[in-house]
């Protein structure tokens, strides 16, 4: 079954589907689905979890003989996949047999960015769609993000008035990751009523070595500036995964807006990728200086910086900061960090 993001918790409250398929390009909205559904599991006991990253040269042998084979902590385990490129190197042979052949012992959950009508197409799509759930993550339209951003500041139990939705709205330009940070910093300040005149005095106060403008610093080839704001970062405590969220949700931008030639079809792929007017310059200037094959390789260096956040014992860090000179255009410099 397909289902929208608001008919994801009713589901998880009556029943666990033994295949999901998260797929999106918005780092938050898809990190709080995936933990939504982890969250669903451990209340079924499910305790166990197994990570799985299908990138280049991924062996689908392991993930089917992981599938079959019997846990040793736990009766019930969850296996995680996760495809950066959305698109499974074995034509997602090895996918289509575990939605169809579900072992009462699993529970399957594939991450994938947003998926093309052709992907929705395959056999493998199809057969999660049959039996189990795909949840397509969905933008947040601009003429929508005002009422989200009233539903953030209740769940946070904030309360705010029109004025300061508005200039929330305002500062942040549809950056779902750094909205949610503005409204938990408010949070821990102990307010209750957020005026627009606290949102502008937090907005001044921010520092401005935060995640989006790391990412906008890099995407305008300051390097300097952006490795200095990325060692703020890490020494004000900040994680490691919120951060690269910034940067992973840019290089997808740019690798989906690469191919628009014209004017005319710039315009309708930043349309397409929810990038307002006034976020457009550095965008710009990075499509003008990055190939396509840097893109790539920063998405691949984003990919294994997410697996050190998780524990590989490689520094996810260091990882950043290599994508930090990939994204500033002086992937050459890469040779001194080794």
């Amino acid at each position: 079954m397909k289902l929208r993001q608001d008919q994801l918790g009713p589901h998880l409250a009556k029943e666990l589907a033994p295949c999901y398929l998260i797929s999106g390009d918005d780092p938050l909205l898809v990190m709080e689905a995936c933990d939504d559904i982890r969250k669903a599991v451990k209340q079924q006991g499910i305790d166990e979890r197994e990570l799985f990253h299908a990138e280049a040269g991924f062996e689908w042998r392991t993930l089917r003989e992981e599938a079959s084979a019997m846990s040793l902590f736990s009766s019930r385990r969850l296996l995680e996949l996760r495809i950066p490129n959305g698109k499974p190197s074995d034509k997602g042979e090895t996918i289509k047999d575990l939605a169809e052949h579900p072992s009462p012992d699993n529970i399957v959950l594939i991450i994938c960015p947003r998926l093309d009508a052709k992907t929705q197409k395959t056999a493998w799509y199809k057969a999660i769609e049959k039996h189990g759930v795909v949840l397509p993550i969905w933008p947040i339209e601009r003429n929508q993000y005002p009422g989200w951003l009233k539903r953030r500041f209740q769940m946070a139990g904030l309360q705010a008035d029109q004025a300061a939705v508005s200039a929330l709205a305002h500062q942040t330009e549809g950056n779902l990751l750094a909205a949610v940070q503005e409204i938990e910093k408010l949070r821990m300040l102990g307010e209750t009523n957020v005026s627009e005149e606290l949102i502008m005095q937090s907005a001044g106060d921010s520092s401005r070595f935060d995640a989006f403008g790391l990412a906008d610093a890099c995407l305008m080839g300051k390097l300097g500036e952006a490795n200095r704001m990325l060692g703020h970062l890490r020494s004000e405590g900040h994680e490691p995964i919120m951060v690269l969220g910034a940067l992973t949700r840019k290089i997808r931008q740019l690798i989906a807006l690469k191919p628009c030639q014209g004017a005319q079809a710039l315009s309708e792929g930043f349309r397409s990728q929810g990038v307002w007017p006034r976020q457009q310059a550095p965008y710009k200037a990075a499509l003008q200086r990055l190939s396509m094959k840097d893109l790539h390789r920063a998405l691949n260096t984003a990919a294994e910086a997410d697996l050190a956040a998780k524990g590989s014992g490689d520094d996810a860090w260091l990882k950043m900061g290599q994508i930090v000179i990939i994204l500033s255009g002086q992937a050459d410099k890469l040779f001194t960090l080794t």
